[in-house]
């Protein structure tokens, strides 16, 4: 597969889009890593394991849905596209991609196009990619909940936005509670309008409703 290269996305809206407007080998990172715990070791059993709970699936289904087969073809590729948004949702994702990249020892060439997630259009394209941090920034983003110094391509906001989307004095939870007299359907359509940069669900806004709105 000498010069093929292996195009993975942010998830399978836009896989299918690439597919059918470019074609060639491409593969959705399948994940939510904004919400949840993790452990170090990514793809192991006690992250397949810990991940699909998160996500209220069975190890199996994840599995499939992970796509971890074509996963480990990676060393197969001699170059890959990487093609995520800027919001928190996809920057989370992205950093859980990267530390992987390091921790099977991909060796090949890594190109990042950064995207807008609702028209598909490319905002930056074919960043060069060293690999060699995103283990650190892993662990201390997604396991010690602490802010790093250094983050390499990822977006510094995002990075901001993840802690605050976490913290009971941020900025989703506070309009949780400042806006309790709205009615359920009201206050997600509001999280939704306000959380753009965080690239919150409806699954995810539902859950900061339960957990903040005042009885």
């Amino acid at each position: 597969m000498s010069g093929k290269i292996l195009n993975i996305t942010n998830g399978d809206a836009f896989n299918r889009y690439f597919l059918s407007e470019f074609g060639g080998d491409a593969i959705p990172f399948c994940e939510a890593m904004m919400d949840g715990d993790t452990v170090y070791e990514i793809y192991s059993d006690d992250f397949t394991s810990l991940r699909a709970s998160e996500l209220g699936v069975s190890a199996d289904e994840y599995v499939s849905k992970a796509h971890l087969s074509k996963f480990s073809a990676l060393h197969e590729y001699p170059r890959l596209d990487l093609w995520f948004g800027k919001d928190t949702f996809c920057q989370m994702n992205l950093l859980t991609l990267l530390a992987y990249l390091e921790q099977v020892d991909y060796r090949g060439k890594v190109l990042l196009n950064y995207i807008d997630d609702e028209t598909f259009s490319v905002i930056e394209a074919n960043i060069s990619v060293e690999l060699g941090s995103y283990n650190d920034i892993y662990k201390k983003i997604l396991i010690l909940k602490e802010n790093p110094g250094e983050i390499g391509v990822l977006v510094r906001k995002a990075v901001e936005l993840y802690f605050d989307y976490h913290s009971d004095n941020g900025m989703l939870a506070r309009s949780v509670r400042e806006n309790s007299e709205m009615n359920d359907g009201e206050l997600l359509r509001l999280l939704l309008e306000i959380s753009a940069e965080y690239g919150l669900s409806d699954i995810q806004a539902q859950k900061l409703i339960e957990k903040y709105k005042e009885k």
